[in-house]
C-alpha cells in the first residue's frame, strides 16, 4: 500500500489547559427499534466515543486512532492510519478542577466520530466533556464491547453516497429521514447521560457518575449530522445551542428555524454556482429540476436558520471543501483512495482550517454555556480574512 508524501500523519497538539482522555461508553435504547436492522425485534444500540479533560501521567501512552476492528473504517475512504497515536490517554481519570463539565454531543455523518478526533481533542482540552456519537449502520463498521461487528446498511445513509435515481422529492425524504433518526440519536444520548450522571448506569462509566452539568449541553455535527444537531435542538428544550457543521438542512428546521442559539460553519459551495445544465454533465444531478430543488433547500435551509434568531451566526470558510471539517486533511491516503480529488481541491491549510472551527466553536459554546461575551462571533475580523459572515446565495 502507497500513501500520498503530502499528508500530514499526525493531528494538531490540542491548544487547551487539561490533558484529554478518551473511552468508549454504549447504550441500548429499549423505546426505540432499530430500523436499518434486518431483526424486527432489534432496538436502537450507540457505541458513544468520549473525549474528556483528564489527568495524564507524563509518561502514559496515547490510545491510538482507530483501534482494533474499527481500523475497517479507514478501507472505506483509503486512509493509512494503522499504530497511529492520539493525543488522548485511554480511560485516563477525568480532571478534578471543576466539579463538573459541561457537554458537548457530537455527530458525524456516514463515519464514525473517531474520524472527527481533531475537534473532539480540542474541546475536551477546553473543558468540555465532547459525546462522539457513532451511527450504528451508517458507519462503515461499528464495533461492540462484547465483540459484535455491525457493517454498515446503505438506506442509513439515505442514498447520498450511491447514483441519485428516481423522483428528487423521494431522494430528499429519504436523506430527511435519516437525519431525523440522527436528531434522535440526541435524544437517547441526552437521556443515557442523565442516568449516568445520576449514577444510574454500569461500568464503565461511573467517572462520569455526578461529573456532567447537564444544564450546560450543547449539540455539533457533521454534514447529515449538522442537521441533526439543529433538529433536536429544536425540539428538546434539553439542548442549549447548537452548531452545524456544512451540513443542507432537508429536515423541518431548515423550514422553520429554531429558538436556540445556532452556529453554522460552512464551504462556499461554489459547485452550485454552474448552471442545471453544466450540474447535470457533471453528474451533480441526473436532472435539471433535481440539481434547481437541491440548491433551493441547501441555500434556503441555510438562511433559514441564520435569519431566525438574533443568536444565530452563519460563517463560511473560503478555501475550505465538505471533508475540511473532518480529520482527512491530516491523514496519509492511499493511492486508490476516493478522496484525494477533494483533498485536491481544497486550498485551505488543515491546520489553518481546524484552528479557525475550533476558534469559533470554542467562542460560540463558551457565550452559550458560560456566558462569555465572544466578539469572534459579531462579524469580520483581519485576523480571520478566510471567513466570510452570512449564508452562501447563489
Amino acid at each position: 500500500m502507497t500513501t500520498t508524501a503530502t499528508r500530514i500523519s499526525t493531528l494538531p497538539v490540542p491548544t487547551g489547559r487539561y490533558a484529554v482522555g478518551r473511552t468508549t461508553l454504549e447504550l441500548v435504547d429499549r423505546d426505540r427499534p432499530e430500523i436499518y436492522s434486518t431483526d424486527p425485534s432489534a432496538r436502537r444500540e450507540l457505541v458513544l466515543w468520549t473525549w474528556y479533560p483528564a489527568e495524564v501521567e507524563p509518561a502514559a501512552q496515547r490510545a491510538e486512532y482507530l483501534p482494533g476492528a474499527w481500523l475497517t473504517i479507514s478501507q472505506a475512504i483509503g486512509l493509512d492510519v494503522a499504530g497511529m497515536p492520539t493525543h488522548a490517554v485511554t480511560d485516563a481519570p477525568m480532571a478534578h478542577d471543576e466539579r463538573t463539565y459541561p457537554v458537548l454531543l457530537l455527530a458525524p455523518s456516514g463515519f464514525s466520530p473517531l474520524l472527527m478526533t481533531a475537534i473532539g481533542e480540542e474541546l475536551a482540552s477546553h473543558g468540555y466533556v465532547v459525546v462522539g456519537v457513532n451511527p450504528t449502520y451508517e458507519s462503515p463498521v461499528t464495533v461492540f464491547a462484547d465483540g459484535r461487528v455491525v457493517p454498515m446498511n446503505p438506506a442509513a445513509v439515505g442514498g447520498a453516497l450511491g447514483p441519485q435515481t428516481g423522483p428528487h422529492e423521494e431522494a430528499f425524504r429519504a436523506r430527511a429521514a435519516v437525519c431525523d433518526y440522527k436528531a434522535a440519536d440526541f435524544a437517547s444520548v441526552s437521556r443515557y447521560l442523565a442516568r449516568l450522571h445520576a449514577g444510574l448506569e454500569p461500568r464503565p462509566g461511573e467517572r462520569f457518575t455526578g461529573r456532567l452539568d447537564l444544564s450546560r449541553i450543547a449539540a455539533l455535527g457533521h454534514s447529515f449530522g449538522g442537521d441533526a444537531a439543529l433538529e433536536w435542538c429544536r425540539t428538546d428544550p434539553t439542548c442549549r445551542a447548537a452548531v452545524n457543521l456544512d451540513g443542507a438542512l432537508w429536515t423541518e428546521v431548515g423550514r422553520s428555524g429554531l429558538d436556540r442559539a445556532a452556529l453554522q460553519l460552512l464551504t462556499d459551495h461554489s459547485e452550485f454556482a454552474v448552471s442545471s445544465e453544466q450540474a447535470v454533465a457533471n453528474g451533480m444531478a441526473p436532472d435539471a429540476a433535481w440539481f434547481e430543488a437541491e440548491k433551493a433547500i441547501t441555500f434556503g435551509g441555510w438562511r433559514t436558520v441564520g435569519g431566525h434568531t438574533e443568536t444565530a451566526v452563519t460563517v463560511q470558510i473560503a478555501g475550505a471543501k465538505h471533508l475540511s471539517f473532518m480529520d482527512v486533511p491530516f491523514l496519509a491516503t492511499t493511492e486508490q483512495s476516493p478522496v484525494k480529488s477533494m483533498l485536491a481541491a481544497t486550498t485551505i491549510d488543515p491546520e489553518r482550517m481546524w484552528r479557525i472551527t475550533n476558534d469559533f466553536l470554542l467562542s460560540f459554546f463558551a457565550k452559550h454555556l458560560d456566558g462569555v461575551p465572544a466578539a469572534l462571533l459579531t462579524g469580520p475580523s483581519a485576523a480571520y480574512p478566510e471567513v466570510h459572515f452570512g449564508a452562501p446565495d447563489l
